[in-house]
């Protein structure tokens, strides 16, 4: 069974969410051609282990290829 995330978790969990947002459109201030939902997702991606972030890159593109 899953034990809910504790408060600490939470906080960190928060702590790197609100880095990335930061991050994210510190990219997309400097690169206004950038879609800042694709460098969010890709801020995302490179805190994965290389395998778990190829397959939610190619999940993520087949996805983008269906909705088109």
């Amino acid at each position: 069974m899953l034990e809910p995330p504790s408060d600490r978790d939470a906080a960190a969990a928060r702590d790197r969410a609100l880095a990335r947002l930061r991050e994210a459109e510190r990219i997309c201030a400097a690169h206004p051609e950038a879609a800042f939902e694709n460098v969010w997702h890709t801020l995302i991606l490179l805190e994965l282990p290389p395998l778990e972030r190829l397959n939610r890159g190619l999940m993520r593109g087949r996805a983008l290829t269906v909705q088109r």
